[in-house]
């Protein structure tokens, strides 16, 4: 009968041959003993650390690695040597790090090896296969920099977003914010205090012959002493507290959680620390005086348009008995 289909018979694997195919394989291979010296290297490992044979055998892996692989390898001797599993020390080992090739440089390496014992269960070394991953580690690390760089940049937008909406609900002129916005926050603050109870207090402040001091020095004159006022409202008013510009020379400060009496009694003080302020502008000496008109919310108005109604009523009554004073009587 013809032995035609009659699969050849396996040929025994040779060490010649089991060598070819591990330099074949692209990975490189060693063993060591079990201080971790070498006693074999693949052509791969060679090449891989730009050593000669010679130059590696005898010599302690660890003699290769960075500093921060080597701590590494330390942390995970201590932990598989921790505890009561006897299969701690039989597992395989899994690491990576960086390796330094003959040359100096930096070479990333993944390590797999397993501990290798002899006929009688004596642990004689190690047997491992080491990868090249530069290519890898260099690529994740070129990711999280592009990722950085694009977290950099969103917070850099978000910043510039921020000082755009800022520069949007503030008076370019003065520095409290704008009409828009004051309307817009005081709406919801007059709704909390619907739901939570408690007060809200408006204060509507008017600058004092301020159309004289236009026509008198000029706008530029008129453009300071507003801005004073500005300055003075920022740096006297509370971070809960909202100052704006409604208008030419006339703001208002809306005061949360602040009852009737405490309103007032902070409306002198603005008004009082105004007429104390003088103000130089273009070569002249401004004295500065205003008058301010105090409503509270709920007690004296039943929303936002009649309480600045009222406000604005008691400022010009303010104004009416004589400028530089404060009226918030019911």
């Amino acid at each position: 009968m013809s032995s035609r289909n009659t699969p050849p018979e396996p040929r025994p694997i040779t060490e010649a041959r089991l060598l070819a195919m591990v330099n074949a394989s692209g990975d490189s291979f060693w063993e060591s003993d079990v201080e971790r010296r070498f006693v074999h290297v693949s052509d791969n490992m060679c090449r891989m650390m730009g050593y000669p044979r010679s130059e590696l055998m005898g010599r302690s892996v660890v003699d290769f690695m960075t500093p921060e692989y080597r701590a590494v390898i330390v942390r995970m001797a201590a932990s598989r040597s921790e505890g009561d599993n006897p299969l701690a020390h039989t597992q395989p080992i899994r690491h990576e790090g960086e390796f330094f090739r003959k040359d100096g440089s930096r070479l990333w390496i993944e390590t797999v090896s397993v501990p290798v014992f002899d006929d009688d269960g004596t642990h004689i070394g190690y047997f491992g296969i080491t990868r090249d991953v530069s290519e890898r580690k260099h690529a994740e690390q070129a990711l999280r920099d592009a990722n950085q760089r694009l977290e950099a940049q969103l917070e850099r937008i978000n910043e510039l977003h921020a000082q755009m909406h800022e520069q949007s609900i503030r008076d370019e002129l003065t520095g409290v914010h704008t009409r828009r916005h004051f309307v817009e926050v005081a709406e919801r603050e007059l709704d909390r205090v619907r739901r939570e109870g408690g007060a809200l207090s408006l204060v509507m402040i008017d600058l004092d012959h301020f159309k004289s001091i236009n026509d008198a020095h000029g706008h530029l004159v008129g453009d300071v002493a507003l801005r004073a006022v500005g300055t003075m409202l920022v740096a006297t008013t509370r971070a809960e507290d909202l100052a704006c510009r409604l208008g030419g020379e006339e703001f208002a400060v809306m005061m949360t959680d602040t009852d009737h009496a405490t309103a007032l009694a902070r409306a002198e003080t603005w008004r009082a620390t105004l007429a104390a302020t003088s103000v130089l502008a273009d070569g002249i000496v401004l004295r500065l005086t205003a008058s301010f008109g105090v409503a509270t919310f709920p007690q004296q108005a039943g929303g936002l348009s009649e309480l600045l109604r009222l406000a604005d009523h008691r400022m010009y009554r303010a104004k009416a008995q004589g400028r530089d004073s404060v009226f918030g009587e019911a």
